[in-house]
């Protein structure tokens, strides 16, 4: 059982088609009605803000219907703010985009050449295809390297070549990847030559002699946004062009002006800027492409009070649980103690709300609270949360 979000309601938010792999920007101009604004949750949030002696300049905010058609809250929606980790959700619909749910990550070795079984040489290279498996470990690594040995390969004479994005353990960039490989295949005895990344065309590949796959996308997904895993999220990063690409997907296929948007590092480590706008924009698009590839928001992020992870201890009694299912942030000792939260919050009379939540320049415990008691506000005016989701509360 997931929580449904109607057809109606999703073409109001987007009334034009995103294909697999282009999603198209509205037009500007359409004569869409102005929003209603309901204020009465942003001033008693703001108030408490002030009350804690917390600048207003350090905080954004923005909460919003599904369809846009109402505004609960907005204050400085397009200033940008570090989101620290829920800039997690731009690598996953990044890595979504151009991979699919279903993905598997494949990391494939072949002996290119011919391989001398008496003296175990291969007279040639050996390539690694790789297209960037986030959650390769150590292990998986040395089972591969082992299965190149059975196929008896201890020697190679020309080159190991790593064609594609290659990561693994914390090794979270490609040169990473490639360098312990190296160091790996020695230690297990495999004598090589250089170890380089470049491309290499299929029909150069030759015979396969190991192999592995990966979970689905949406699994490695959920995992790693349910417990904010930053390794994870560099190595997805570094799959889909590194911060560069997941700044480009959302400048040139989601219309985020470019002004609004600095992506440092994928995970949201350090500082990254986004607008709260841009983020309640990116989870509008978001949540019409889950819909559309047959997914739920809960497919790749947290239920609050239910899943294990960073939002299992908020929202935890019966008044809100299962209401609140999103992304959260956290940065300690950068911007002057950052805490964010991003999602959407379902209650039965109002259906479906987009938040995007980004607190700077305070005490992170304090901002957690406040973010709390204003989702709780606006969950008990919307008239209480959907039912929780039975298929996590089981788990």
């Amino acid at each position: 059982m997931k929580y449904l979000i109607s057809t109606s309601a999703l073409i109001l938010v987007l009334f034009w088609p995103i294909q697999a792999q282009e999603i198209v920007n509205p037009p500007q101009g359409s004569g869409v009605a102005t929003p209603e604004r309901v204020t009465t949750v942003e001033t008693n949030y703001l108030n408490r803000l002030a009350l804690r002696g917390l600048s207003p300049a350090s905080q954004g905010l923005l909460i919003e219907t599904l369809d846009g058609s109402t505004i609960f809250a907005d204050h400085q929606s397009d200033v940008p703010f570090n989101p620290a980790s829920v800039i997690k959700l731009a690598t996953s619909f990044t890595a979504l985009q151009k991979f699919g749910p279903d993905y598997r990550f494949e990391t494939t070795i072949y002996a290119s050449g011919d391989i001398d079984k008496k003296t175990r040489t291969l007279k040639g290279d050996l390539v690694v295809h790789s297209t960037g498996d986030p959650v390769m470990g150590t292990v998986d690594v040395n089972k591969l390297i082992s299965d190149v040995i059975h196929s008896g390969v201890a020697r190679v004479t020309g080159s190991v070549l790593v064609s594609g994005p290659f990561t693994y353990a914390s090794y979270s960039t490609t040169a990473e990847g490639t360098k312990r490989l190296s160091a790996a295949l020695r230690r297990m005895g495999v004598r090589v030559g250089a170890v380089t990344n470049r491309t290499v065309a299929t029909s150069q590949r030759g015979t396969k002699v190991a192999s592995h796959t990966s979970a689905t996308l949406r699994e490695i997904l959920f995992k790693q946004n349910a417990r904010s895993v930053n390794n994870t999220a560099e190595r997805v990063g570094e799959a889909v062009g590194g911060p560069k690409g997941v700044e480009e997907f959302l400048t040139t296929s989601l219309g985020i002006p470019p002004a609004e948007i600095h992506i440092s590092r994928t995970s949201g480590l350090q500082y990254n800027r986004i607008t709260p706008r841009g983020t309640v924009h990116l989870l509008q698009i978001m949540v019409q492409w889950l819909s559309e590839h047959d997914m739920e928001p809960d497919d790749i992020m947290p239920v609050a009070g239910i899943d294990a992870g960073t939002l299992q201890s908020r929202f935890r009694t019966l008044d809100y649980r299962g209401a609140v299912v999103g992304k959260t942030g956290t940065l300690p000792g950068t911007d002057g103690g950052v805490s964010t939260l991003a999602g959407i919050l379902y209650t039965r009379d109002r259906g479906p709300i987009l938040f995007a939540i980004f607190n700077s320049m305070g005490s992170v415990t304090v901002y957690r609270q406040l973010q709390d008691s204003l989702l709780k506000e606006l969950i008990e005016e919307s008239g209480g949360p959907q039912p929780p989701l039975a298929h996590r509360a089981s788990n």
